[in-house]
């Protein structure tokens, strides 16, 4: 397909998959983010959607359908991007949990910090894997294969082929879920080992009455935690790049589904 003869053909389908691919560049991650300036997003998606326009094989549409059609259409292609967008995100909102669970046990309850991305306070410890798991995200080229992903959606979905069912609802409640199981996973040695810290607390505060477990413990939990951090972060690295390229499978599911 000649992208440079502006029929009204190649238009329409370069309107599409801006459309597409637009939705998908405002919701993934760090190039998403909302410190990113928009005219940013809007040239990347632009870029992006010309290569796809002129290398991707693209069925040629109805001219004859009515605007309001085409604006529902259009509806069609938002959502696609969206969806792709969100389950990605999930995984790092997985991240953000595990250190929200993290810190509070602790004692960073309160310790929060303004996360620029989302623009919302939260943990410290949630921020601190937060970048980490940004950096590996770079690391492992994350972001080129978000944008494969988005280029094979042509392939898998075609334009104006969107078809909503109540699988792709079920499909990404299921991707919900495994926010929590991911998330337990990423902090589960933290968590055991600080959980086993207060129950020992717990018995000395029973058979020692005199010592001040509060005093003592609270030191005790930070310094253990932020130790533990350091010792689990290749546990952390291999769980989040195992549920990075578990992604893969998901979007190739989500995107048969629609």
């Amino acid at each position: 397909m000649n992208l440079f003869n502006f029929d009204i053909n190649t238009f329409l389908l370069f309107t599409m998959v801006f459309v597409r691919m637009s939705a998908l560049v405002f919701t993934m991650p760090i190039i998403g983010a909302t410190t990113v300036p928009v005219p940013a997003k809007v040239g990347l998606s632009a870029l992006t959607s010309m290569i796809i326009t002129s290398t991707v094989e693209l069925p040629p549409l109805d001219l004859s359908m009515s605007v309001w059609k085409f604006s529902l259409m259009l509806t069609g292609e938002v959502a696609i991007g969206l969806i792709l967008g969100f389950a990605t995100q999930l995984i790092f909102t997985a991240v953000q949990l595990a250190g929200q669970i993290i810190g509070f046990q602790m004692g960073f309850a309160i310790v929060n910090v303004m996360d620029p991305a989302t623009q919302s306070q939260i943990s410290i410890t949630a921020q601190f894997q937060n970048i980490m798991a940004l950096m590996i995200f770079l690391a492992i080229n994350g972001h080129h294969f978000l944008f494969a992903a988005g280029a094979k959606s042509f392939e898998l979905i075609p334009i104006l082929a969107f078809s909503p069912s109540p699988a792709i609802v079920e499909m990404v409640i299921e991707l919900t879920k495994n926010v929590f199981i991911t998330a337990i996973k990423l902090g589960a040695p933290i968590m055991a080992t600080l959980f086993f810290l207060n129950v020992g607390l717990g018995l000395v505060a029973r058979t020692v009455p005199q010592m001040n477990v509060f005093i003592v413990g609270f030191p005790l939990q930070i310094a253990l935690g932020l130790l533990m951090l350091g010792a689990t972060a290749p546990i952390f690295m291999a769980v989040f790049q195992h549920s990075f390229t578990a992604l893969y499978a998901d979007l190739t599911l989500l995107m048969r589904l629609m």
